[in-house]
């Protein structure tokens, strides 16, 4: 009878614990053989990672119902004995080394990159959700811890990456006049003291030019408001209009002018009255 996508799938997810479990065996090396604290932290905080990816595996079977059965992977063995190589080649901590690990833990990060990939597709492809999830995670892990070692070897705004420093190692040894960035010694603890130093002072210094930006600008207001204060002219209050009145209105007032001449004449009248007057015998009156 033929495999079916659910045997293969469990299949691969076998093969990727044979390959977890000889990195949790090789990554202490890597660690000690590390120059670059940064390095040599990336490397333990991954250790920690692949141990629980392990047991996240043996969880994914657990869900599968389905018993741990022994598989070696021999493409891991072979990436793996590629790390053991850098260490023959190059038999002192450098930077150069440092940047030769670099190079094949990142081709270990990439298998395990695109078998997680193919195993969480297939998981999801067989409607196993919670398989696909665990997946998932430990992707993400291997994922980031590949973009921390490229961080590592180009280096960022404060601090030069393991690449430009194995080059100018290189150049050190051939011109010692170009250094157009010098790589600080490192103590026997292998702390990079200067690097600390600039970082841990550097919240400081933005934390004191801040200050000094928010004084600066409330100098300049309270001066800009008092210059303001003298120079501005008081502002004349605006005669008040008188409104014109309205047709009806004017109407109205004569009308009751008229009305009150008329009153005023009768009042008049009343408290002067006219003698009529006296006719005599012949019927004309007299003047």
């Amino acid at each position: 009878m033929d495999k079916t996508l659910r045997d293969l799938l469990i299949d691969e997810l076998h093969d990727l614990l044979s390959c977890e479990e000889q990195i949790v065996k090789a990554l202490p090396d890597m660690v000690k053989a590390s120059e670059s604290p940064d390095l040599k932290k990336a490397f333990e905080d991954h250790l920690k990672e692949t141990k629980g990816q392990v047991q996240r595996l043996q969880k994914v079977f657990k869900l599968l119902k389905t018993e741990k059965k022994e598989k070696f992977c021999s493409a891991t063995k072979g990436l793996i004995e590629e790390c053991k190589g850098v260490l023959k080649d190059y038999k002192n901590k450098s930077p150069v080394r440092d940047a030769a690990l670099i190079s094949k833990a990142q081709r270990i990060e990439h298998y395990e990159i695109a078998a997680y990939g193919t195993v969480r597709t297939f998981a999801s492809e067989l409607g196993l959700r919670e398989v696909a999830k665990l997946l998932q995670e430990t992707l993400d892990e291997e994922g980031n811890a590949n973009k921390k070692l490229n961080k590592i070897a180009e280096g960022g705004f404060i601090f030069s990456g393991i690449n430009h420093e194995a080059n100018l190692s290189e150049q050190d040894d051939s011109q010692e006049s170009i250094k157009p960035r010098s790589r600080p010694k490192k103590a026997s603890n292998h702390k990079n003291s200067n690097v600390l130093d600039v970082i841990t002072a550097i919240p400081k210094k933005i934390k004191d030019l801040s200050k000094a930006a928010t004084q600066s600008k409330k100098s300049a207001t309270a001066q800009k408001a008092s210059s303001a204060k003298k120079t501005t002219p008081t502002k004349k209050t605006a005669p008040t209009k008188k409104t014109a009145p309205t047709k009806k209105a004017t109407q109205a007032k004569e009308t009751k002018s008229k009305n009150s001449n008329i009153s005023d004449s009768k009042k008049t009248d009343e408290s002067h009255p006219t003698s009529a007057p006296k006719k005599t015998k012949g019927g004309s009156s007299k003047g």
